[in-house]
């Protein structure tokens, strides 16, 4: 066998690692499409609408919170039980994101003058690993966990 042959992942192998991390990676995809809906009406909003960046994130952060929670819900996590509490949690989640993101806008855009969209794409990192370890451990948790003891 050749020592510089790159390793193979068996396919297998392969498949069971994408089922023990599938709900990650159904997140992810979501979590990319809300990414690129909340970018795209802020882009719309905050460009060529002339929109305050902080106005248009308030906005854009609304419609692609919806899409996400629905899509999470419904073909991720697969719980449709306790939906208004979940909804709650998954707003005040987004919530906390979106405080996060705008503070970092209002620094970026009106303190330190960095363009609007470098702005935002600079609030996404953060704002992503926040809202995923916070909705992992309460909107999406399976019921029996968040009850309790």
């Amino acid at each position: 066998m050749d020592a510089t042959a790159p390793a193979s992942i068996a396919p297998g192998r392969l498949r069971a690692l994408a089922a023990r991390h599938r709900n990650f990676l159904i997140y992810a995809v979501i979590g990319g499409g809300a990414v690129v809906l909340d970018v795209g009406v802020y882009a719309l909003l905050a460009v060529p609408a002339g929109m305050h960046p902080v106005f248009a994130n308030t906005i854009s952060t609304f419609v692609s919170m919806i899409f996400s929670f629905t899509s999470n819900s419904i073909l991720n996590f697969k719980v449709t039980d306790r939906i208004v509490a979940r909804f709650l949690s998954f707003a005040l989640v987004t919530g906390i994101g979106y405080l996060v993101s705008t503070l970092m806008l209002a620094i970026l855009v009106d303190g330190l003058h960095v363009h609007a969209l470098v702005a935002k794409g600079i609030t996404l990192p953060v704002v992503l690993i926040l809202q995923f370890t916070l909705n992992k451990k309460t909107t999406f948790a399976p019921s029996a966990e968040r009850t309790p003891s």
